[in-house]
């Protein structure tokens, strides 16, 4: 399944889709021909680092 990032360019910030297979690789944003590298791993979820213990109130 593709994943879905945003350009990296200030000036561009166009959503792309870039195949699985480029993770970890140089690709060039078909828009602005701006060059990055895809992150090699699926983001984590919000909120699923934090401790539960952090979220608890103290006495």
């Amino acid at each position: 399944m593709p994943c879905q990032l945003i350009c990296p360019n200030l000036r561009c910030r166009k959503i792309l889709s870039v195949p699985d297979e480029v993770r970890g690789k140089l690709v060039k944003c078909q828009h602005c021909q701006t060059m990055f590298r895809v992150p090699d791993t699926k983001p984590a979820p919000v909120g699923a680092g934090a401790p539960a213990a952090a979220a608890a109130p103290k006495k």
